[in-house]
């Protein structure tokens, strides 16, 4: 390859590779910078090509853009704590893709899991009622508001529940519940924020986000919020939720949960957020069958109950 057209390549990657790390927070850049990772590791391979090809210009160019396209998260992950504690809590939360018909293997997953809490998303009226039936037993304390557009949400709780209610929050339907966890109240949050797939979606997702963290930041004890937030660890919207509210978050960013492709999946959009002393000692995440979301659990326990 010749020199000019090395440099016409050069000088496209560095632009991209530019716009990626500096661009401001807005709709188009946003999208783009979700897959930061991937970007990055886009660019490590085409280094290694190059090299193969002996396009020196090339390399090195794209050496210099994968560490400058890494992303970079600004809320630290809570520390896993195997501190002991009678309070313990453990949380589920499965977005299950509202055309998925294996409501079965969704239920069997839920039980098998030994969640105390379950959210659950995408629920339309058949997951509504396959949910109801199949988890009735084992969770009796449950409130499902299905929707037909994809944000229909639900919580079920095998542990007492003091108060529940769906919350409205900028178009979008959000569970509350205070759990009872011992002698302890704890509030759970189940939330689907907004796909940010245009721009009127993405600010409401981002008016999502700030009335969340207004609530929480107005609760004094122990909070979790757990859903698909359709945001990611480096996004400012997420760092904006976790300033303004006290939240922090239990999953690391390499904890991906969407696309999900048989085991693999890409970006981590789905999160367990906590404030108020409670603190994680395990995070996972889980296949949901028939789903392209794969699913999360977290042990909880709060820290200053004896």
């Amino acid at each position: 390859m010749n020199e000019r057209r090395q440099l016409l390549i050069v000088s496209a990657l560095l632009a991209i590779a530019c716009a990626l790390a500096f661009s401001p927070d807005a709709f188009v850049p946003m999208m783009a910078r979700a897959f930061l990772c991937w970007w990055s590791i886009a660019f490590m391979g085409l280094a290694l090509l190059a090299l193969c090809k002996r396009a020196w210009w090339i390399a090195a160019c794209s050496m210099v853009c994968a560490p400058m396209v890494w992303p970079t998260v600004a809320v630290p992950v809570v520390e896993l704590s195997q501190e002991p504690s009678a309070h313990r809590i453990r949380v589920a939360h499965l977005n299950v893709l509202q055309p998925n018909m294996r409501h079965a293997d969704a239920v069997r997953s839920i039980i098998e899991s030994g969640a105390d809490v379950v959210s659950v998303q995408e629920v339309g009226p058949e997951w509504a009622s396959a949910l109801r039936e199949g988890l009735r037993e084992e969770y009796p304390h449950f409130i499902i508001v299905p929707r037909t557009n994809c944000y229909g949400i639900a919580l079920f709780s095998k542990l007492p529940v003091a108060h529940a209610e769906p919350l409205l929050v900028a178009g979008t339907t959000m569970l509350h519940a205070e759990v009872m966890v011992g002698e302890e109240r704890v509030r759970v949050y189940a939330v689907h924020a907004t796909s940010p797939g245009g721009f009127g979606h993405y600010r409401r997702r981002n008016a999502q986000l700030a009335e969340l963290a207004d609530r929480v930041s107005s609760h004094a004890g122990p909070v979790v919020v757990v859903g698909d937030l359709n945001t990611v660890h480096w996004d400012d919207a997420y760092r904006r939720l976790c300033a303004r509210s006290g939240l922090r978050p239990v999953n690391p960013s390499s904890l991906v949960t969407w696309p999900s492709l048989g085991p693999l999946a890409f970006i981590p959009l789905d999160h367990a957020l906590v404030t108020g002393g409670l603190l994680p000692s395990a995070i996972n995440s889980f296949r949901i069958k028939g789903s392209d979301h794969r699913g999360i659990i977290t042990d909880l326990h709060i820290a200053h109950a004896s």
